[in-house]
């Protein structure tokens, strides 16, 4: 395997869909709501956040290897050289951000970084509790959609951090927020449905390792679970566009229905990782670009 194999393995490059697609959704409903997009304050957010996601999942790779015993991606001092090479900038950039846009982004960004070490690392890693699929849907879903709308549409006022007379005073516009809640909704689902259903493929796996959602609640009550939670994600879009958050175009990726639910049936029958996981992963593109889709061309037509 050649040094960029290597390395795209080492990072997973391929689950780094969970950061993109929010964050190309948070550009779709600023552009909805303003207009326009911030292009140099999103492109560095969207660096600095991969360069944070990647070194995480290389973290985890190298201490499952080291606690499995089994083969390394690199040498121990080159893992965590290529870690540290990645996280130093992640967090230049992320400081940059939080100074150029506010304390409300700074403290979004902290939470999102101590999240994604303590996910993968520490005497309890979050990964191998009952909240991994919360965390990770929260983190991911929600939290990337707020720094990239906080980046584009300052004033929609989502949060207001500031500092009187040595007092921290943080304000919240529950509208707006609750708003933001609402459109982030079908990432949050998709995404902790990922980890829920790579949690339920590894039962027998984690059985003396990890204490998982889905060894905690067991087999048949995960799978109701994971159906359950596309269903949320369907009724918030359908809330989204009936409440006009979204454009009424919007309507037309629940189309994606029917083979999200086709997918699910076949992830009842069998989970198992190299066959089945991967549905999950498929559902989350079938609702979200579709989403992303009609948002972006929404806002074209309806400002026509």
């Amino acid at each position: 395997m050649g040094i960029a194999k290597k390395f795209l393995s080492f990072v997973e490059i391929r689950t780094k869909l969970a950061s993109v697609i929010p964050f190309s959704a948070a550009l779709a409903y600023s552009f909805y709501l303003t207009d326009r997009i911030n292009l140099h304050g999103s492109l560095i957010y969207f660096v600095a956040a991969m360069l944070f996601d990647m070194p995480v999942t290389a973290i985890n790779n190298y201490l499952d290897n080291r606690e499995a015993r089994t083969a390394q991606h690199f040498s121990h001092s080159v893992s965590l050289a290529i870690i540290f090479a990645m996280l130093v900038p992640a967090g230049v950039l992320g400081l940059y951000i939080a100074f150029t846009y506010g304390l409300a982004v700074l403290f979004a960004g902290v939470f999102c970084f101590v999240a994604g070490i303590a996910y993968t690392f520490g005497p309890a890693p979050i990964s191998k509790s009952p909240y991994g699929e919360a965390v990770s849907g929260f983190v991911q879903g929600f939290l990337i959609m707020f720094i990239v709308v906080s980046i584009n549409t300052p004033d929609l006022h989502l949060t207001n951090i500031y500092i009187e007379n040595l007092v921290l005073r943080i304000d919240f516009h529950v509208p707006n927020m609750l708003t933001l809640g609402l459109v982030s909704l079908p990432a949050v689902c998709c995404i902790s449905n990922i980890m829920l259903a790579n949690n339920t493929c590894d039962l027998e796996a984690d059985k003396n390792t990890r204490y998982t959602m889905a060894r905690h609640i067991g087999r048949k009550n995960s799978l109701r679970l994971f159906a359950g939670i596309y269903i949320v994600a369907y009724l918030s879009i359908l809330a989204s566009v009936i409440l006009r958050a979204v454009p009424i175009l919007c309507l037309a990726s629940l189309a994606t229905i029917w083979p999200v639910q086709a997918n699910v049936r076949i992830f009842f029958r069998e989970q198992v990782k190299p066959e089945t996981f991967s549905l999950s992963i498929k559902n989350f593109l079938l609702i979200m670009l579709p989403f992303i889709l009609t948002m972006f061309l929404g806002a074209i037509l309806e400002r026509g």
